[in-house]
């Protein structure tokens, strides 16, 4: 769980850096939508994960 935060933060401060430097055109929508989605898929499976362990 830890690694997907910390690659999904990664790969966003490298594309924020690149975007500031000018080194990479970037359209951010086409970042974060996916980003965005799945980040909630991760929190979703995770939520399902632990209540089925629970039972």
């Amino acid at each position: 769980m830890k690694t997907m935060f910390l690659c999904l933060f990664l790969s966003i401060t490298f594309a924020f850096i690149s975007e500031k430097t000018g080194w990479l055109e970037i359209d951010w929508k086409l970042i974060f939508i996916p980003a965005l989605l799945v980040l909630q898929i991760i929190i979703i499976g995770t939520a399902l994960k632990n209540r089925y362990k629970k039972h």
